[in-house]
């Protein structure tokens, strides 16, 4: 749907496009760069070093290596390469997750936001629900924006290893846009001009300035 100067929140990262996020800026959001989520595979693999000795192996190559061990030291580490293997896994279902939802946008709902290219914003109610979700060093931006906003519900980005027609059906469903049932938990994607009106160092900073 169109927005045209409407409020919203954007939880930020510390250290993303921080030149750019400043009170009184104008900052166009388009699809011509990827967002750091996506960034992350393009620059990112999987290296482990619990290989008995044979230095760094990527994660497969680590996993068949392990087997071959003696079984003391599988005995020792099993723990450590289940942990090592759950994140393997985590990481490659993200990334096929988000390969074919972006087919499926771009097929059927080109018009619509690319999870690739957006940024995530939330409406004033959602806060706190998306502060605790998201992790690491952040701050709170109020925007005012104008352009693109597709609401989708988190439910249907199921990470675990569906078979590809699976998440096809989730990315329809997801792409059709939120039923309205948990409005806190929808994701909201924009494209297009967004003011920085003001900037939030965490939830005590934004309740006490916004209430």
């Amino acid at each position: 749907m169109m927005v045209k100067q409407e409020i919203y929140y954007h939880i930020h990262r510390m250290g993303e496009w921080s030149g750019r996020w400043k009170i009184n800026s104008v900052i166009y959001w388009g699809q011509k760069e990827r967002n750091n989520f996506n960034k992350f595979y393009d620059n990112n693999g999987f290296i482990t070093d619990l290989t008995n000795g044979l230095g760094y192996m990527h994660g497969r190559n680590a996993l068949n290596n392990f087997l071959d061990q003696p079984q003391s030291f599988q005995m020792q580490n099993y723990k450590r390469i289940i942990e090592e293997a759950l994140s393997i896994i985590k990481e490659q279902c993200i990334f096929t997750r988000e390969t074919i939802f972006e087919e499926v946008r771009s097929n059927y709902f080109p018009e619509l936001p690319s999870r690739k290219t957006c940024i995530w914003v939330c409406k004033k109610e959602a806060l706190h629900y998306w502060w605790s979700a998201l992790h690491g060093q952040k701050k709170i931006f109020k925007l005012e924006l104008t352009g693109v906003l597709h609401k989708a519900d988190e439910k249907h980005l199921i990470c675990d290893t569906l078979s590809h027609n699976e998440i096809r059906a989730n990315a329809f469903n997801y792409w059709t846009g939120s039923d309205g049932s948990n409005p806190t938990e929808e994701e909201l994607l924009f494209e297009g001009v967004i003011k920085v009106l003001d900037e939030y160092y965490d939830l005590d900073d934004f309740t006490i300035s916004e209430g």
